[in-house]
């Protein structure tokens, strides 16, 4: 009977130890959370990726056709985008390299009539 004993008292305190572990894990957890909610969560960084960069131009020449004007310009990640409107009314969109500002393409938007 005594052999009994002991392997119940062991099992006893097998599973003391295991419910006042998980009681330390769940309030571990429980602190992490409520101090996660109450600072914001992690920062997020500002890859370098985004950070601009100087770019020395010292002779940049873009012609438009003749009547016509820059309305607006956009900057995507590494394209800037130049919205020109044409003397007919229809508009031009100029994509140029966001680091040496080189012409990429352009695409006419016409208006059906």
């Amino acid at each position: 009977m005594t052999d009994r004993t002991t392997e119940e008292t062991t099992r006893i305190r097998w599973l003391k130890a295991t419910v006042i572990g998980l009681g330390v894990v769940f309030v571990g957890l429980a602190v992490l959370l409520l101090v996660l909610i109450m600072t914001g969560g992690p920062k997020r960084t500002v890859s370098t990726a985004a950070t601009p960069r100087a770019v020395t131009v010292e002779d940049l020449e873009f012609t438009i056709p003749r009547n016509s004007r820059v309305a607006e310009v956009f900057a995507t990640g590494n394209r800037i985008i130049l919205r020109v409107r044409l003397a007919d009314g229809t508009e031009r969109l100029y994509a140029l390299d966001g680091e040496t500002l080189k012409p990429l393409g352009s695409i006419t938007v016409k208006v059906e009539k």
